[in-house]
Parts: structure tokens; sequence; C-alpha cells
């Protein structure tokens, strides 16, 4: 079963468990059962559910997605792929010198991972501070990690730069 199939089954026992009769001081009986069943399955859907939260549709997830808008309600979104407007797209992209670190969606997990580098390859990382020079958010201008060691700022090779991603061909701008 996938995420909104445990949703429904889930709703199906609520339902059918108010229908069967409860004797009296007897001990847990069916309704009692099917509860715990339905709340296993509310479970599982709430848990495959929080898998997605930080999704963004794609098409290899997109039919997930559409079943989820379905068991909700929701009105269904276009799939990514048949837009009209194209999107502008950027990452950050975190370097030491000419050496990549990574890419990332955002600016902190990029800035996060250039200072756990730097501490990683710090002689003493006791006492090591970090201070961020720059706009990461201006296309192509990289911010610069700078290093306090021991009361010391010092320049360290450390970089962040936000990297546009075109949505289209431009043979203009090959020219």
């Amino acid at each position: 079963m996938n995420g909104p199939e445990h949703y429904r089954e889930a709703e199906r026992l609520v339902a059918e468990s108010s229908t069967i009769l409860r004797p009296h001081d007897e001990g847990p009986c069916e309704a009692d059962r099917v509860l715990a069943a339905a709340q296993v399955h509310a479970t599982l859907a709430l848990t495959a559910a929080t898998a997605l939260i930080d999704e963004t549709p794609r098409s290899d997830s997109f039919d997930t997605y559409r079943s989820w808008q379905k068991t909700a309600g929701a009105k269904p979104t276009v799939c990514p792929e048949t837009e009209e407007t194209p999107v502008v797209a950027s990452y950050f992209k975190a370097a030491w010198g000419m050496t990549p670190l990574g890419q990332y969606t955002n600016l902190r997990a990029a800035q996060t991972h250039c200072e756990a580098d730097a501490t990683n390859n710090a002689e003493d990382p006791e006492g090591l501070s970090f201070e961020w020079f720059g706009d990461a958010h201006e296309p192509g201008d990289p911010c610069e990690l700078l290093l306090t060691v021991d009361g010391k700022q010092e320049s360290s090779d450390y970089t962040v730069t936000r990297v546009e991603v075109d949505a289209e061909y431009d043979p203009e701008a090959d020219a």
C-alpha cells in the first residue's frame, strides 16, 4: 500500500468501527481492534506524507503528489514538464579554492558545508570562529569565509557563489 491508500483504509476502518456494537464490560471488542488497525494505517499514511514535505514535484514523484492531492481533495497541479512559464532557478556552490564542495538550494547549507570542512582541516579547531564577507545572493558574486583563530582574522579560500540556471538556451548569449 502507498500513503494515500493507507489514508483511505484508515478512514474506512474508523467508519466501520462506529457501526460495531460495543458489549458492556467484556474487555476489548471488535470495534477496538478495528480502531487499532485504523491507527496503524493512519500512522503509515502520515509517515508517507511527511517524507514528501521538503520535496518538490518532479517527473519521478509527480504521480505520488497527484495521488495525495486526490486523496486530500485538493485541486491537482500541473505536471512540472508541462508548465508553460519556465521557472528561474539558482543554486549555491560551495568551494575551497578551485575544489568544489557541493551544490545547495539554500545559502546556509552551502555555508555550513564550508565551515565544517574548515573545522575538519584546521590544525586546532578550538577557538575557531567564522564570518562571511560578501553578498552570495548576487549571481556570480562569491562571498568568502573569514576565519578567526585566536583573535586573528584571516582569509580561508572558502567561497559560496550563487549560480543561476537557465531555463532555455539563449543563442545570443554565446555571441
